[in-house]
């Protein structure tokens, strides 16, 4: 064993001395170096506020990252990423270390993250009822140990796979496809045709000459010059100023497009729009598409974002979310030049949208076609034509006349019905004991509480005196009817017309208008009510529908919409027998009466009517025709003309001539 000298003693505790005290002093001979964790979770948390200061970089400065994390996230409506450190791969020794990130952004509509964060949770709440949109990846991050401190190594890529420098990320919408309307037969109403979109593109007219051009354009293509090259002198320098949009195939199109090509920057963009058969097919009813306001963008609560498109009015507007479907969302990647425009786009992320779901109407394209056929001269005043099936109430047609200038006259229209109310009166009479036999007093005039009423004009004389009800209906003797107001009250009057169909306050899947017996106190009132008018209110909807309870012997509910839910019943249901009574008074009507017009087209039950209205002396009259044949009931209205013979009886019969109708 080897002994120790004086010497080697003192020699290793000075040597011992001299290790501890360099510990002690913090030595590197023996230090570890630091994990590179720390300064990859400090990149996450920079990452997720879009401001990486106090992050150590290589090759970069925290400055001009952030001014491209600014301008990166721009596009993304507020929006920011959680980020979290997933792993880091690292050799004990080595110098350098990757890094994996993962991030996660909500994208659903309308949600942004006020206030980002860096964590292991990217569940940011929805914004809407819908399940969230969530854009979840990971990138890589290379580090490097310089001077005992781990630096990243700075990449666009680091932000979003395979991001570039020169691109920035937006957010984007993809709506589908809007869904049609269909006819009975799926024929397809509403649905995408090609349309050219007509305007002045101003880069190819610059300064004054756009103004100058937009007049030209507008003179040629019928739109308002004046407003049209405000509209264009306002717009940007590089703009596209829509003026007009044709469908591809409209004869003014094709008849100027030569003189548009020469006025220098119009230009003709084709596209695609929603749009029916023709512009007046239906027009009320189903309505158009158009892009939204802001107002429609407030309203929406995020749903919308400016040029989305929806349904203005009619079906469109009221089954919107119905046909419009569900936007996808998409991240894309996005060039632009110095001038702001795109130069390419890429898609990084998507959602796919989810397609509407048609609207099947009852309405039958050919009936409507010949509907509107039959009113096409009507130029002058409001007229309307509406065809309903006996058996189950569905809408065939349902048109209005040039005259009427696309209001919701057919389904919707608020006016005196006149004469044909004297169905529903009978109705009353039945319930109080007459048949068609019983005799009613028809007179010349008769006055009620002061008030003078009389027959039409041409009242045939041969036909006055005490007369069956049957034949007062026939001939439309308003003092029969009016003779009976002590017997039946209003409260009857109101019942006998529910249980045909008008006057209750439903809810329709569809803008309509079911007619309103209005209660009264007021004598004079009720005995006008006798004769559909007072305060009496019906739609050609209406009256097609007393009609077509008559003919089937019991309350018909109209349906417009296929699948829509079922209209209550009644609460006095119209029986048969009742039933049985007014269908051989409106026989008589076509047989001998005021109907016979109808007769030579198989017509079988008929009414003709007249209202008057306004302050003249004599009055104008609305005028009314309604009639049943098979399984079909008609009614037909004229704003203005002198009875219901001349002036609505020709529209049923141009109609029943077009048709196939049984």
């Amino acid at each position: 064993m080897l002994r120790r000298t004086p010497m080697r003693r003192a020699l290793a505790a000075a040597l011992a001395a001299t290790v501890v005290g360099g510990l002690g002093a913090g030595c590197s001979m023996f230090e570890q170096p630091p994990a590179p964790d720390d300064t990859a979770r400090a990149l996450a948390a920079g990452l997720a506020k879009a401001d990486v200061t106090g992050v150590a970089l290589k090759g970069t400065s925290a400055q001009k990252v952030n001014a491209f994390l600014a301008t990166a996230f721009k596009g993304m409506d507020g929006r920011r990423p959680t980020v979290s450190l997933q792993k880091v791969s690292h050799a004990e020794g080595s110098s350098k270390a990757t890094a994996t990130l993962a991030s996660t952004w909500d994208v659903s509509s309308g949600a942004s993250s006020g206030t980002p964060s860096a964590t292991s949770s990217a569940t940011a709440p929805a914004s809407s009822a819908t399940s969230p949109v969530k854009w979840s990846y990971t990138t890589q991050v290379d580090l490097s140990l310089v001077d005992d401190a781990w630096q990243v190594t700075w990449s666009p890529r680091v932000v979003a796979p395979d991001l570039r420098s020169d691109e920035s990320l937006t957010l984007a919408r993809t709506w589908p496809r809007r869904a049609d309307i269909l006819d009975r037969n799926g024929a397809k109403l509403m649905t995408e045709r090609e349309v050219a979109v007509v305007g002045i593109d101003k880069t190819k007219a610059p300064g004054s000459a756009a103004t100058a051009s937009a007049r030209r354009l507008a003179a040629l293509v019928g739109v308002d010059p004046d407003r049209y090259a405000k509209k264009v002198s306002q717009a940007g320098a590089k703009a596209f100023v829509e003026a007009i949009t044709f469908r591809a195939d409209d004869p003014q199109l094709t008849r100027n497009s030569a003189a548009i090509d020469k006025v220098t920057g119009a230009t003709t963009v084709p596209a695609l729009t929603v749009l029916g058969p023709s512009r007046s097919f239906a027009a009320p009813i189903l309505g158009s598409v158009g892009e939204v306001s802001a107002e429609d963008v407030k309203d929406s609560g995020g749903v919308l974002e400016a040029g989305d498109t929806i349904g203005k009015n009619g079906l469109e507007y009221r089954y919107d979310d119905q046909l419009r479907g569900t936007p996808g969302l998409a991240v894309q990647a996005v060039r632009r030049g110095a001038d702001g425009s795109v130069i390419d786009k890429r898609e990084v992320f998507a959602e796919q949208s989810k397609d509407g779901t048609p609207l099947t109407l009852t309405i039958d394209q050919k009936l409507q076609t010949a509907a509107e056929a039959a009113l096409a001269k009507q130029t002058q005043r409001p007229t309307a034509l509406v065809a309903v099936r006996v058996s189950t109430g569905e809408v065939l047609a349902a048109a209005v006349g040039p005259g009427a200038n696309g209001a919701t006259l057919a389904l919707a229209g608020k006016n005196p019905p006149g004469s044909t109310f004297k169905i529903i009166s009978s109705l009353a009479l039945v319930r109080k004991g007459a048949t068609a036999d019983t005799k009613l007093p028809c007179t010349d005039s008769l006055t009620v509480d002061g008030r003078r009423f009389g027959n039409y004009t041409t009242y045939p004389k041969n036909h006055l005196g005490d007369i069956p009800m049957q034949t007062a209906l026939a001939f439309s003797c308003n003092t029969a009817f009016i003779s009976q107001h002590d017997k039946v009250s209003q409260d009857d009057l109101i019942s006998a017309a529910q249980s045909l169909g008008m006057g209750e306050k439903l809810d329709l899947p569809f803008t309509g208008f079911l007619g309103s017996v209005p209660g009264t106190d007021n004598t004079v009132e009720h005995a006008a009510s006798f004769i559909g008018q007072g305060r009496v209110e019906a739609s050609p909807l209406t009256m097609a529908l007393v009609v077509a309870s008559v003919v089937k012997g019991q309350t018909v509910r109209p349906v417009l919409v296929k699948g829509s839910p079922a209209l209550p019943a009644p609460a006095t249901p119209l029986k048969p027998e009742e039933a049985q009574v007014l269908r051989q008074e409106m026989r008589a009507v076509v047989q001998e009466g005021s109907g016979t017009v109808l007769k030579p087209l198989g017509v079988e039950y008929a009414k003709t009517g007249t209202a008057e209205f306004g302050t003249k002396n004599p009055p104008d009259t609305h005028t009314w025709m309604v009639a049943g044949r098979g399984d079909i009931a008609i009614a037909a209205y004229n704003e203005l003309g002198d009875n219901g013979v001349t002036g609505s009886a020709p529209f049923i019969v141009d109609f029943l001539k077009r048709t196939n109708l049984r």
